[in-house]
């Protein structure tokens, strides 16, 4: 084992050389800009090693390759911005329905990762969009990591969990992730088959990979009926999800992305960590049905997220389906006694001082301990030197 410092686009290949990715594909844009960069600097190695190397003509182009890997039985990371998760959706859609390729020894077909880098400060991208639903759209389970080393280790795990149901896997990961990175434990490349494949269209079996009907219909039972209960089950067994502070305390506050070392960080910077119960989805979609178990006794339950609140009503939804009483929830709104005021932000990221000031405002409704806010004198902004971001090349 090794350590290494790197940005999240790097991690992203370095977790695809650990976890046996024979195709690195997509089609550029910020904030995954520079994974390209890399690829093409360092494409002869990986030809070396028995990957392949590919940039898209579109997102859609290169979504049509992943399928036609997967059909030769050879695994695909699959990159692109968040935008350009519409340009691929119906490539992605149909190759994911379809589940194309054969099955080895053990049963497990070849694996689909699909990394999408969302900006929700819209600092080096034309809109902020909030992938999530659109992962949920197309039956993508995804994770999100929250930290480099999870970035690295989790493109295995996705992998793993791709070959396993049959589904593609996301990977989702925000400018600040993608752009920045950090020291991580390296683990051991895994050996790659590196030789060609030559399909017999005579082989296909065109009732499950052609997708008009009838077949997309049976199709779309077996996603429902078996093949993402079937995800849900294998998710379920691996610790993705985590928990800090006090599992008894009344107050649990849930967290997902990124944004959750900085909550992190927040909490035992007051001295508060071991007085609530922390949280950390690492799998949004489909959320723990363990959840349940961990909020038992929970009377207010803050959600923490960036964007839109897709974790706040997957909870919500999870709570329904089992005719579980919801507690009081602060997620995008506070209900602080007969208002509800904004809770965090719908648009734009979060950032440490934003987090202060608004559990500032809970913990002072609460009554409970004091939330002190410090004043901010700008030095995290002026003592960084500026530089441009990283657009599409």
């Amino acid at each position: 084992m090794a350590f290494s410092v790197m940005t999240g686009n790097e991690l992203l290949i370095q977790g695809g050389l650990e976890a046996g990715i024979d195709l690195y594909t997509g089609y550029p844009g910020s904030p995954l800009a520079d994974f390209f960069n890399i690829l093409y600097q360092d494409r002869k190695i990986l030809e070396n090693k028995g990957a392949h190397v590919v940039i898209g003509n579109s997102e859609a182009n290169a979504a049509a390759m992943a399928s036609g890997a997967k059909q030769a039985g050879r695994n695909t990371l699959i990159a692109m911005k968040s935008m350009g998760l519409h340009v691929a959706s119906d490539a992605l859609s149909v190759g994911n329905f379809a589940n194309p390729g054969v099955r080895d020894s053990q049963g497990n077909m070849a694996g689909v990762v699909v990394a999408v880098g969302d900006d929700p400060w819209s600092l080096s991208t034309s809109t902020p969009a909030d992938s999530r639903y659109l992962f949920k759209h197309l039956h993508l389970p995804f994770l999100e990591p929250s930290n480099p080393q999870e970035l690295k280790d989790w493109i295995a795990v996705a992998l793993k969990l791709s070959q396993e149901s049959s589904l593609y896997t996301g990977i989702l990961l925000t400018t600040f992730m993608a752009e920045g990175g950090g020291r991580v434990e390296c683990g051991t490349e895994a050996k790659l088959l590196g030789e060609k494949v030559v399909l017999d269209p005579l082989q296909f079996d065109l009732a499950q990979n052609v997708m008009v009907p009838p077949n997309s219909y049976r199709a779309d039972e077996r996603m429902v009926g078996e093949r993402f209960p079937k995800f849900q089950k294998l998710r379920e067994k691996l610790s993705l999800d985590q928990r800090f502070g006090d599992s008894a305390s009344r107050l649990s506050i849930v967290v997902s992305g990124a944004i959750f070392e900085t909550v992190k960080e927040l909490l035992e910077n007051k001295n508060l960590l071991e007085q609530v119960q922390l949280i950390k989805i690492g799998c949004p979609y489909p959320v723990s049905n363990n959840l349940l178990d961990w909020l038992e006794g929970c009377e207010e339950l803050v959600i923490v997220e960036e964007k839109r609140g897709f974790l706040e009503q997957e909870i919500l939804a999870l709570f329904n389906f089992n005719q579980k009483k919801v507690p009081k929830l602060y997620g995008k709104n506070f209900p602080l006694g007969d208002q509800q005021v904004e809770g965090f932000p719908a648009f734009g990221g979060l950032s440490y001082e934003l987090l202060e000031k608004k559990f500032q405002q809970l913990f002072t409704f609460w009554q409970k301990q004091p939330f002190p806010c410090e004043e901010q004198q700008g030095a995290r902004l002026t003592e960084v030197l500026p530089r441009l971001p990283t657009f599409c090349p």
